[in-house]
């Protein structure tokens, strides 16, 4: 690489976001981190329409992390900001870009398995049948279209299909790691549903494939190669502990916990496959739940 190409980065201080950068600047990549709710340079605002669009032209690849995070109690306000951040921040994002003069070589925008439900039995890769039963896939069908205007305009647009991010440092793994920790952890809900996941390292790797290959386009589920049962999840998680994990979790107490957000995420059953990765050639450094577990937690 004889000259930095820049790459900019919503979401960049997130999980996924600071890993990333860390890549890609380890790559000689020049990372532009671009703030969510900031009206100033280097910032996007889609409360006041405010984008800056002199840092957007001649970049290489535009990677959008940014949203309002799932992981709260769905009051009505709550939906209508992690609703609000998805669909109008990205479809900000996507239409300043297909306007500029110097557009970026590929847009790459976070999206979810979700797209497909909440409840499917079969194994779902790229080409399965959608959904919009939920508001997860709700969320998703928004999130996606919001990105239309890129596509149609002549950019290359990858859909990043994720699931369970697994990372001692945050998202559900961190939450669960202390009642594992202290042998409390167990299967949830019965722990029959399937549960779709990848390695932070996978992940951070998995989006570097997908910018650099130009055959890369569209949906790619963001998910290791083999789905477990949440209660597969919970017995190689306590091994890996070295701890007891068979106290269950009852369904209806998680959704008194935690409501909507809970029935659709953990008691959620889809087992997504990476056919897209898998067919293009790219290797999942730990293809198997126990050996991204060890990586993720340390041990």
């Amino acid at each position: 690489m004889t000259a930095k190409r820049r790459i900019i980065l919503t979401g960049a201080t997130g999980l996924i976001g600071s890993s990333l950068s860390r890549r890609l600047t380890s790559l000689g990549y020049e990372v532009l981190a671009f703030r969510s709710r900031h009206d100033g340079p280097s910032g996007m605002n889609h409360l006041t329409g405010h984008i800056d669009c002199e840092s957007l032209e001649g970049a290489h690849a535009v990677i959008h992390l940014a949203g309002e995070s799932i992981a709260q109690r769905w009051t009505e306000a709550a939906k209508e900001r992690i609703m609000a951040s998805r669909r109008d921040g990205t479809r900000l994002l996507a239409r300043t870009l297909a306007k500029l003069k110097h557009k970026p070589e590929v847009f790459i925008s976070m999206s979810g398995v979700n797209r497909y439900g909440i409840h499917r039995k079969e194994i779902l890769d790229e080409t399965s049948a959608i959904s919009t039963e939920g508001f997860l896939p709700q969320v998703t069908e928004a999130w996606e279209n919001a990105t239309l205007a890129a596509s149609e305009g002549g950019i290359r647009t990858v859909l990043l299909r994720t699931s369970l991010v697994l990372s001692a440092s945050g998202g559900g793994l961190r939450k669960m790691l202390p009642a594992f920790r202290l042998g409390l952890g167990g299967p949830i809900g019965g722990g029959q549903q399937h549960l779709s996941w990848i390695g932070l390292p996978d992940l951070v790797e998995l989006i570097v494939w997908a910018m650099e290959n130009p055959a890369v386009s569209g949906p790619l589920n963001a998910v290791a190669p083999q789905a477990v049962h949440q209660a597969e999840f919970a017995r190689t998680l306590g091994s890996v502990l070295h701890r007891p994990s068979f106290l269950p979790t009852p369904a209806w107490a998680l959704s008194l916990l935690f409501g909507q957000m809970g029935r659709e995420t953990v008691l959620g059953d889809l087992a997504a496959r990476p056919a897209v990765a898998l067919a293009g050639g790219f290797r999942f450094a730990k293809p198997d739940l126990a050996s991204a577990l060890r990586q993720a937690i340390g041990v």
